[in-house]
């Protein structure tokens, strides 16, 4: 068996340009669908957005089932609400003992603690103007 001369060697232009396209249809039509897929669900989490923006807009307070949880401010301090300022002031002054950075306490810890004491205190005067405003 010899050599066949009047062939052309194969892969020849018309191969190569199948084996590109294939190739091309193969890895491109998945990423476009992956493109259009991901487009589609940005598009989705927009309005999912504006959705959320006018629902908040429609409550114009929180409801009073919504205040159950308590709030940090107060966690800290070991308390929970609704709880008075002799309460919140006890915590703190025994918590400030354990944590100030004289007696060995992390000053950042400390320096936390006031803060969150003051907000504690904002919350309860808060809440005690809210209660006396609802019963008068």
């Amino acid at each position: 068996m010899g050599s066949f001369p009047d062939r052309p060697p194969w892969p020849d232009s018309i191969d190569s340009s199948t084996v590109f396209l294939f190739l091309l249809l193969a890895v491109g039509l998945p990423l476009l669908g992956y493109v259009c897929c991901y487009l589609d669900i940005r598009a989705y989490w927009r309005s999912l957005r504006r959705v959320l923006v006018l629902a908040t807009h429609l409550v114009p307070e929180i409801p009073a089932w919504a205040w159950c949880e308590t709030p940090y401010c107060l966690k800290i301090l070991g308390l929970r609400a609704p709880c008075t300022e002799a309460e919140a002031k006890t915590a703190y002054r025994r918590l400030a003992k354990e944590m100030h950075p004289d007696r060995g306490g992390d000053i950042d810890r400390f320096r936390n603690l006031a803060e969150q004491f003051e907000k504690a205190l904002l919350y309860i005067q808060e809440e005690r103007s809210l209660s006396e405003a609802e019963f008068h």
